[in-house]
């Protein structure tokens, strides 16, 4: 499947191509932040959770050891005051667990807003012994862990891109943990979050070890506090020569999503367009006069009528507050934040 910066770069097509192009809308995604792998996970509801619920393992809200959300994503989205503040407002503590084969995951903590969210988890041996002697961390922290598999169902229909890791918190005690970073094609709506993770494995092909065998599967409320605040759009740029147009912009302190349409003349009848679009720089700037350029975000395209429907969308490396981004931009249209 195409990545969506690959769609982009070969916008000459068939009408059977386009039909392919719709059947392959939210592809994976091609960002790959802190050299991480990047797992594309289409995630449907299946009634999934009357089967779970024999094996589900749920901690108390009122045992009093949850971790509070600004420490368990501490090392994920940075400890600043500000991001202390945003991340324990908008975040929530979990205490969902479920121990296999002497390990127990650990749900710690959910942050999200209307298209995206994160989850950490803490992983530890039940005897008190570290998961592995040889955790063998790469230059950016992540650790050479990883599950078989692992599927978190929220109850969305559609795709979703976005990337997960595993990092040691504190390495004075033996858990480590795993953190997935998610972002959808379409809002996500309050429930329940069903997770099922298996085989806990340190390297990667057949020379993989397995450290613990098994299925561990949780069910946590999947509720956060939104504060996304969406821009207004209808600006006209162009691409490549194309006419094209803003629908809208979402920004939060956790993540963005911007939403284009190409006019590129290609109906149902036509073969080939008279351009190819490529895609569009995207930059945030703060209001210290940084710059971030955020063009490698995953997404998807999708033909409309003569037209293309364009998603630039994920999370991003830090927690920004509102007030510290001045303005986003999007190929010639550059969005005011600060005075929204």
């Amino acid at each position: 499947m195409k990545t969506y910066r690959e769609s982009m770069n070969e916008l000459r097509f068939s009408p059977q191509q386009k039909q392919e192009m719709i059947d392959q809308l939210m592809n994976q995604s091609a960002r790959q932040p802190r050299g991480r792998a990047i797992p594309l996970r289409r995630i449907c509801a299946l009634g999934a959770a009357a089967a779970l619920a024999g094996a589900l393992c749920l901690g108390a809200a009122a045992s009093g050891a949850l971790k509070p959300a600004a420490q368990a994503f501490g090392a994920v989205f940075g400890t600043a005051p500000a991001q202390t503040e945003i991340i324990d407002r908008i975040g929530r503590p979990l205490d969902a667990r479920a121990t296999v084969d002497g390990v127990t995951v650990q749900a710690d903590a959910i942050i999200g807003d209307t298209y995206s969210y994160a989850i950490v988890y803490s992983i530890y041996r039940e005897d008190g012994q570290p998961i592995t002697a040889d955790p063998d961390p790469n230059r950016d922290g992540a650790l050479a862990l990883r599950f078989g598999d692992w599927d978190t169902d929220v109850g969305h229909m559609g795709g979703m891109h976005g990337t997960a890791w595993f990092f040691d918190e504190d390495p004075a005690d033996n858990a480590v943990q795993f953190v997935q970073l998610l972002t959808a094609d379409a809002p996500l709506e309050p429930g329940t979050a069903t997770v099922r993770l298996t085989d806990l494995k340190q390297g990667i092909g057949e020379d993989a070890a397995l450290l613990a065998e098994g299925s561990w599967e949780l069910r946590f409320d999947f509720a956060f506090e939104d504060s996304s605040l969406e821009l207004p759009g209808g600006q006209s740029f162009t691409v490549n020569g194309a006419s094209a147009v803003l629908n809208s912009v979402a920004v939060s302190p956790l993540s963005l999503r911007i939403d284009y349409t190409v006019e590129t003349g290609l109906s149902s009848s036509s073969g080939t367009a008279d351009s190819t679009p490529t895609p569009q720089p995207v930059f945030l700037t703060l209001t210290d006069g940084s710059r971030i350029d955020l063009t490698g975000f995953g997404g998807g395209v999708r033909p409309e009528g003569d037209s293309l429907r364009c998603e630039l969308s994920g999370v991003f490396d830090q927690i920004f507050p509102l007030d510290t981004i001045e303005s986003i931009t999007i190929g010639e249209v550059t969005l005011p934040v600060n005075s929204q």
